[in-house]
């Protein structure tokens, strides 16, 4: 259960951000997730409504972008999606060459007054 530690980097950014920008009330917090960083998205919204008790951010929206796990193809260098238990290139079997997309957890956009 590693979102309690994302959710606690993620409101030192918030916190960063509101600061800098002067917000007084914070609506949404949108966040880019990765297929492949094992974040439970239901657990994420949970930590967040928890650890955003009592600041400028409770009440604000969680919203999330899940983001599939790309990889490009060693062998015919074809981007493909990569599915469960499966990292073979769906087109000619080769090996991983690298990761495209999967990997992403960043804040996307916050929005507030």
């Amino acid at each position: 259960m590693h979102e309690i530690a994302i959710v606690d980097n993620l409101i030192t950014v918030v916190d960063d951000q509101v600061k800098e920008h002067q917000l007084e009330k914070v609506h949404r917090v949108h966040l880019v997730v990765g297929q492949l960083t094992g974040v439970v998205e239901d657990v994420l919204r949970f930590c967040w409504q928890v650890s955003a008790e009592g600041t400028p951010w409770e009440g604000a929206q969680l919203t999330v972008d899940q983001k599939a796990a790309v990889a490009l193809c060693a062998d015919c260098n074809v981007e493909y999606e990569l599915k469960e238990q499966c990292f073979a290139c769906p087109h000619c079997g080769g090996a991983i060459k690298s990761l495209v997309t999967g990997k992403e957890l960043y804040i996307d956009y916050i929005e507030g007054d």
